[in-house]
């Protein structure tokens, strides 16, 4: 039988966020035993880091501007018929997903054989006249004896706030999702190859972690916030992104629990994939079955001011990735070491051609993503492509990156702002080498405008250089005041 294949997901958790990633604080140890049997890859990006166009990426192999979604588009419809679920589908695979999709019409399959939602209090059918109730978390909690009361806990989906879980343990949506994800490898079709999507809400606010979690960090010092020496020279991109998301005014004590909320989310996942492992050896598939985890995008965290995702500094669009393969997988001859990293920049595109080389299914003309399986067969000497874009936002108010996982280089369509970091020396992208290092700031700018100038017609690109649509400014009093926001609260329904 052809490989069973487990995508396993988070939702806005960055890549450092685990211990087998130098975080000495957090603790994952069943994702750390995982990147000990698979192979870990340091520069994963999320090339549009917001949810529904990283997740479509997912579902299509494609980057967002090939789709026509490189910001968040409630409402928007995959480009094509040509999805993940849809392409095992019809080489024989039973494709089952169990928890977050964004993805519209909410209940459209996609060619998955069966979807159990859990959205994140989302009302279905909100963009069209027709209400079409919540989804399945939200109807089995009303089963359990909670009718709309999944965020009575009062704390809005896009905030900071931080409360300890509000109901009994097994309640929590990190919980259900992975009970049926365990339900369905049970359940499954015996003569057909298996793809679950597990796709975990988690650590995407609201922060509403179980206190059992809280307690393994009540003793820790959390991390703070970095700022490099660019901090004060945002742009007016960023600047709006720190209004919107209190990055000037959150206190120290509100950082502190947001990352306390942070942590214990992710052990929580960290437990419940360690439930979904054992289930797979329990059924006797674990064998013959690929592992991939991922997540749709990271979050800032504070860093350099910035809360929230939807750009390009590296807690926004590095993501953890980690793919291990079966014991029963020929890449795990004698000569195959497990445990290593590749610095080779890879992301989400890339999911889709992966899933489809393990199942041995032909490659798919069109795709933007490439297959990874060179790279956990040779992590250290293959390369899948020379560097990556990164897009997001409306045209003429952009951000854009390009890295070859070395350098970075960040610009901004809006006002023509631009960072340059060298990553080999400075990780955190403390130092902006723009003023310091003409020669490789020119190399890269002539880079981003070569990608750009393939399309067909791009705005930001005329006789081959880079054309932004303003100068660089501060925000007013006035705009500042109006980017003041709710963070979407959900109540009881």
């Amino acid at each position: 039988m052809k490989p069973h294949i487990v995508l396993i997901t988070t939702d806005q958790m960055r890549a450092d966020l685990m211990g087998c990633a130098g975080n000495p604080i957090i603790q994952t140890p069943h994702l750390d035993i995982l990147s000990r049997r698979g192979i870990r890859f340091e520069q994963a990006y999320s090339a549009t880091p917001i949810c529904i166009p990283a997740r479509a990426s997912i579902m299509t192999g494609l980057e967002g501007h090939c789709m026509g979604i490189t910001t968040y588009v409630e409402g928007f419809k995959l480009p094509t018929e040509t999805t993940l679920p849809q392409t095992l589908g019809d080489a024989g695979y039973e494709t089952r997903l169990v928890g977050k999709m964004h993805v519209y019409p909410e209940r459209c399959h996609y060619g998955f054989d069966s979807m159990l939602l859990c959205e994140e209090g989302r009302l279905f059918g909100a963009k069209t006249a027709e209400k079409r109730g919540y989804d399945d978390y939200e109807l089995w909690l009303a089963e359990q004896g909670y009718p709309g009361q999944a965020f009575a806990h009062g704390i809005a989906n896009n905030e900071y706030a931080m409360s300890p879980w509000h109901l009994p343990d097994h309640l929590h949506p990190t919980e259900w999702i992975a009970d049926q994800s365990c339900k369905t490898i049970k359940r499954r079709d015996w003569t057909r190859p298996l793809f679950l999507w597990a796709s975990f809400t988690a650590p995407h606010p609201p922060l509403t972690p179980l206190m059992r979690d809280l307690y393994l960090y009540e003793r820790d010092e959390m991390p703070k916030p970095v700022s490099g020496d660019w901090v004060e020279r945002h742009s007016i991109y960023d600047q709006r992104t720190i209004e919107r998301y209190c990055g000037e005014i959150l206190t120290d004590k509100q950082a502190d629990l947001a990352y306390r909320g942070f942590y214990a989310s992710i052990t929580q996942v960290d437990r419940a994939i360690n439930r979904i492992i054992g289930t797979l050896r329990e059924a006797g598939i674990l064998d013959n079955t690929w592992i991939i985890f991922t997540s749709d995008h990271g979050d800032n965290m504070g860093d350099h001011k910035l809360w929230f995702k939807a750009n390009f500094t590296r807690g926004a669009c590095q993501i953890p990735l980690i793919i291990v393969p079966p014991t029963k997988s020929p890449i795990r001859d004698e000569s195959w070491v497990s445990g290593r990293t590749t610095r080779s920049p890879v992301g989400l595109q890339d999911i889709m051609p992966t899933c489809l080389a393990i199942a041995g299914i032909a490659e798919v003309d069109g795709l933007d993503g490439r297959s990874l399986l060179p790279l956990v067969a040779e992590p250290e000497e293959a390369s899948v492509r020379h560097c990556l874009l990164g897009e997001f936002g409306h045209s003429g108010q952009r951000t854009l990156m390009v890295t070859d996982g070395q350098w970075k280089y960040i610009w901004y369509e809006e006002d023509g702002h631009e960072l340059l970091f060298d990553l080999y020396t400075d990780s955190l992208e403390m130092h902006d080498l723009t003023n310091l290092n003409e020669e490789q700031l020119q190399q890269w700018r002539d880079e981003l405008a070569r990608m750009l100038s393939a399309r067909e017609s791009d705005p930001a690109v005329q006789n081959g250089q880079l054309i932004s649509r303003g100068t660089k400014r501060l925000l007013n009093v006035k705009e500042k005041a109006d980017l003041v926001q709710d963070f979407n609260p959900r109540g009881i329904h």
